[in-house]
C-alpha cells in the first residue's frame, strides 16, 4: 500500500453512502490550460459536478471513469496513478476538501519561486519528478539521491512513477517532504502532507 492508497482510502470513507462514489469523472487533456511552473508535462483535467482539478503528467489519458474505479485498485502503472490523482483533485474540488486546485497566473511565478527559494535556503534538495525550473534555480542544492537530501520536493509525475512512489513511501515520516502545486493538492490534503502553493486558486 502506498501513500496514494492511503489518500484513496480517506476519500472512499468520505464518499460512503453519498451516491458520489458511482459518479463519472471525465478525464481530458487541456493543452491551453494555465499550469504550475514546476512540474513538466501536459495538463490532464478531471471534471466532476461542475468542478475540476488538474494533474501535470507525461502520461495523460482521456476517459470517462467512475470514481469507484480507484477503490481497492492496485494502481500498478503511471497512467492509473495519474488518473487516480486527477480524480482525487476533481472530487476534492467538488467536496471543498482543499482550496488550491488551480494554478497561479504567470505573474506569480517569480514571487512563488523566490518564496520557495527562501524556504529551502541552505538545504540539500532532492527533486521527485522532472522539474526543470527547480533544477536550474536550485542547481547548487540539488542532490542525486534522497539519502543525501535534507528535504524532498514532489511535483506532477513524481507522484506516479514507480521510482517516485517508492521514494515518497520510503521517506515519509523520515524526511521533510513538500508537495508542490495543484497536481499534488488533493492527495496531500487528504493525508495531511505538507503542501506548497501560495498563489494557487
Amino acid at each position: 500500500m502506498s501513500f496514494l492508497h492511503d489518500a484513496i482510502g480517506k476519500l472512499e470513507k468520505a464518499l460512503t453512502d453519498s451516491g458520489c462514489e458511482d459518479g463519472v469523472v471525465a478525464l481530458r487533456v487541456n493543452y491551453d490550460a494555465e499550469v504550475c511552473q514546476y512540474p513538466k508535462g501536459v495538463c490532464m483535467e478531471g471534471h466532476f459536478g461542475g468542478q475540476s482539478g488538474q494533474f501535470i503528467t507525461s502520461e495523460p489519458i482521456r476517459a470517462n471513469t467512475r470514481i469507484s474505479f480507484m477503490f481497492g485498485a492496485p494502481l500498478k502503472d503511471q497512467k492509473q496513478r495519474g488518473a487516480a490523482s486527477v480524480i482525487i483533485n476533481a472530487i476534492s474540488a467538488f467536496l471543498c476538501l482543499t482550496r488550491k486546485l488551480h494554478p497561479c497566473t504567470p505573474e506569480c511565478y517569480a514571487p512563488c519561486l523566490a518564496e520557495l527559494s527562501r524556504e529551502v535556503a541552505g538545504k540539500r534538495v532532492y527533486l521527485v519528478g522532472p522539474m526543470p525550473v527547480l533544477e536550474r534555480a536550485f542547481k547548487g542544492q540539488v542532490v542525486d539521491s534522497p539519502d543525501e537530501a535534507d528535504l524532498l520536493l514532489v511535483a506532477g509525475d513524481g507522484m506516479t512513477t514507480d521510482a517516485g512512489v517508492a521514494c515518497i513511501d520510503d521517506c515519509r515520516g523520515k524526511k521533510r517532504i513538500i508537495f508542490l502545486g495543484p497536481s499534488t493538492a488533493g492527495v496531500s490534503g487528504l493525508i495531511n502532507l505538507e503542501h506548497w502553493c501560495p498563489y494557487g486558486r
